[in-house]
């Protein structure tokens, strides 16, 4: 049983809020799945103090993609200090090509950076502060098999289902030693116990949905979860792009575009209020 994730949004709201007068939040889901944007989704801030481009991408990994020819055009462009990604921190490549196979856009963005001899970090809070506040909400069990079962999707959309016990086994080794999350399930027969019981109409998992992680749709509990982990780290992107353009510097960051959209509001009004 879960906690009202309305009370969750407003108390998450309420902390980062100026106390001299109310800004923008971010968008709610409900508000989104009345939406129909387009991607690339670009935003461009610029402020007396520092300024921001904003990228929101189509995730893909076809070098081919027109995205990313953009991307390294406004890069260019822009001629950014400092650049952001999401989904941690993949390995730099030596070639472009190879960067966007292995990573797309974050891979793209590393590339670029290296190349140019530019800071690159994450946009996401480390999963021991997502952890610590989904908790507040969900039981770790059901965080856990979130995180894996979401990996399980990836892993199927990206390879198929070749190699698909063997990153069972690498996924629960990682969470085997991670913080907060080493309980069940720990073993195949304990994920398989876990899934069970929180998704009735389980499938095998090599048929894992990727709706059920999509946070506009309400078909499990995984849904609620995605919504709730995503606004989190909204507010936290941010709290940190602002932080970042107040302190003077370029900022180029790419992220899915859903994310750039939800964020806008909020980030037009404390960047321009840093004028």
């Amino acid at each position: 049983m879960t906690k009202s994730f309305a009370l969750f949004t407003a108390l998450l709201f309420s902390l980062g809020s100026s106390c001299v007068a109310p800004q923008p939040e971010i968008m709610s889901w409900q508000e989104y799945s009345r939406l129909r944007p387009e991607w690339p989704y670009i935003l461009r801030f610029d402020s007396s103090v520092g300024a921001l481009f904003y990228f929101g991408a189509a995730h893909t990994f076809d070098p081919a993609d027109a995205q990313f020819a953009l991307i390294e055009q406004e890069w260019n462009q822009f001629r950014p200090d400092i650049a952001f990604t999401e989904g941690g921190f993949p390995p730099i490549m030596s070639t472009r090509v190879e960067a966007i196979r292995s990573a797309g856009e974050p891979g793209l963005v590393r590339f670029l950076a290296a190349r140019d001899n530019v800071p690159t970090t994450t946009l996401d809070p480390s999963r021991a502060e997502q952890v610590a506040e989904l908790t507040r909400y969900f039981s770790r069990e059901q965080i856990k098999l979130f995180f894996i079962l979401r990996a399980v999707n990836q892993h199927v959309q990206r390879a198929g289902e070749s190699g698909l016990p063997a990153e069972l086994d690498r996924l629960l080794g990682i969470y085997a030693v991670t913080p907060g999350l080493s309980g069940s399930p720990r073993t195949i027969e304990e994920l398989d116990t876990a899934y069970s019981q929180s998704v009735p109409h389980r499938v095998g998992l090599e048929e894992v949905e990727a709706s059920w992680f999509d946070p506009v749709a309400s078909e499990t509990i995984f849904n609620e979860i995605s919504r709730a982990s995503s606004y989190y780290r909204d507010l936290h992107m941010v709290r940190l792009l602002t932080g970042h353009v107040a302190d003077g510097h370029r900022v180029f960051a790419v992220v899915g575009g859903s994310h750039v959209v939800m964020q806008e509001a909020a980030l037009r009004a404390r960047i321009l209020a840093l004028q």
